[in-house]
């Protein structure tokens, strides 16, 4: 982790949580001081996901059709004003 500027994970999902290691890694991350960007099913109750939906500190963006093709310049725009 101390190598990396900001941490990526695209996209935390049904299978992906049914890997307990997977799981971890995630838990992990999210405790490391880094800007953390992660994709979450918008669906999916998993434990992980909840917690990760209720911390102070994330910020979530759905995407959608409309508002797809804008996101890049505003997640840009909110990692320079938080970071």
């Amino acid at each position: 982790h101390e190598e990396c500027e900001m941490i990526v994970i695209d996209e935390i999902g049904k299978f992906a949580v049914e890997s307990e290691a997977f799981v971890a890694a995630v838990r992990l991350a999210l405790e490391v001081d880094k800007p953390t960007i992660l994709a979450l099913h918008k669906k999916s109750r998993h434990p992980l996901l909840q917690d990760i939906r209720r911390r102070d500190d994330a910020r979530i963006l759905e995407v959608t059709p409309v508002n797809r093709a804008l996101l890049p310049y505003k997640i840009h725009k909110l990692m320079h004003e938080t970071y």
